[in-house]
């Protein structure tokens, strides 16, 4: 999925932010890989494909800020700010995938 990524908005592959984020993937467990990808593309599964295939989309959301990344699922978008942390970005896309389904209501 990393490979096939697209960057938007200022972001680049060599970004801090987008270096930051996959470094932030690559060490989640494999349930919160997948909610990651429920968060973004409205499916948990992989594609036929493979995940090569997935042509996820980052697109810079502002500066560094208090609002959580959101993420357009119809076309495999995620709109990130740029936060100045790895810690930071951890965080805020933790809480964003952890509350992304029912608006937050339970």
């Amino acid at each position: 999925m990393q490979a096939g990524a697209r960057y938007e908005g200022g972001y680049s592959a060599g970004h801090p932010t987008i270096a930051a984020l996959w470094s932030v993937l690559l060490a989640l467990p494999v349930d919160e890989k997948r909610a990651f990808l429920q968060f973004c593309t409205g499916c948990d599964r992989a594609p036929v494909a493979g995940l090569g295939a997935l042509r996820l989309l980052v697109q810079r959301a502002g500066p560094d800020s208090e609002k959580l990344p959101t993420a357009h699922t119809c076309f495999n978008t995620l709109l990130l700010p740029e936060y100045s942390s790895r810690a930071q970005l951890q965080r805020k896309l933790m809480t964003a995938i952890q509350n992304a389904q029912g608006f937050g209501l339970q």
